[in-house]
């Protein structure tokens, strides 16, 4: 008896481990897909970095797939006085006092800048979000071309403390 109460014990024990490896796992989810790759990521994270004024705020969005070195970083900059970071960021140029990004997609042997019209990013509380690319275009830094680009991404992102 006390065998097979030992053998509960571990088998529950693997199954909690392993279901905690998942939760650490962003809960995010992507349709985007830019020159023939679809990203989706098993890591989220973002964190407040240093703004070059003090009237403004910057975040900076890390969303990747770490299997296959695929990285999607998403910067924005906002007035200090901005309570959450939903807002329709511009790709620019813009004053310290605007809400702006950029964003750039890397990958194995390729870089991508993605530009366009604005993102709408929703911040849902508890660190839950949505990316909406408005008239998004996308560009081969290697190749200097125009490439395609689509999607949005939604979910979970982990907050990430500055040092």
């Amino acid at each position: 008896m006390k065998n097979i109460t030992l053998i509960l014990f571990l088998i529950l024990g693997l199954a909690t481990g392993c279901s905690s490896d998942e939760d650490d796992k962003a809960g995010v989810n992507s349709s985007i897909v830019i020159d023939g790759i679809n990203f989706k990521p098993n890591k989220a994270t973002y964190s407040y970095e240093e703004a070059s004024f003090e009237t403004q705020k910057r975040v900076r969005f890390v969303i990747n797939n770490e299997g296959k070195q695929e990285y999607l970083y998403i910067d924005i900059s906002f007035p200090a006085s901005q309570k959450n970071l939903t807002g329709e960021y511009s790709f620019g140029p813009g004053t310290a006092d605007e809400l702006l990004v950029m964003a750039e997609f890397y990958a194995p042997e390729k870089r991508y800048y993605i530009v366009g019209y604005s993102l709408k990013i929703t911040d849902k509380g508890d660190s839950n979000f949505d990316f909406e690319f408005v008239s998004p275009e996308a560009y081969d830094g290697i190749k200097n071309v125009k490439v395609p680009f689509k999607g949005e991404l939604h979910g979970k992102i982990v907050m990430e403390q500055t040092k």
